[in-house]
């Protein structure tokens, strides 16, 4: 991956939820949609590990982590793509994906 002219290497789980945000952008995924996705059919994950690889991509991605602007948060909803980085993008014109 490529920001500002500085090449970063990407785990292959990070390349896998990039690729799903880019694919779904502008669109709220569920945690368990996202986890379907990434991990199949299985409904046994459980903890924190997707927030572990949301936080991995954003510290890549982000400008700052701590707000991010691409992989936004959708409080009680889950989480969306912003291609442009649009601060409060996801609240004002994000679509729920319909199920998986």
């Amino acid at each position: 991956m490529r920001r500002d002219n500085e090449h970063f290497a990407l785990r292959s789980s990070e390349f896998a939820l990039l690729k799903i945000f880019v694919n779904h952008a502008m669109t709220v995924l569920t945690r368990m949609q996202l986890n379907e996705k990434l991990r199949g059919n299985s409904v046994l994950h459980q903890g924190r590990s997707l927030d572990v690889s949301i936080w991995r991509l954003r510290r890549l991605i982000e400008i700052d982590p701590s707000e991010p602007r691409y992989v936004q948060t959708v409080w009680g909803r889950g989480y969306v793509f912003v291609p442009h980085g649009e601060t409060g993008a996801a609240e004002r014109g994000a679509m729920v994906a319909p199920g998986v």
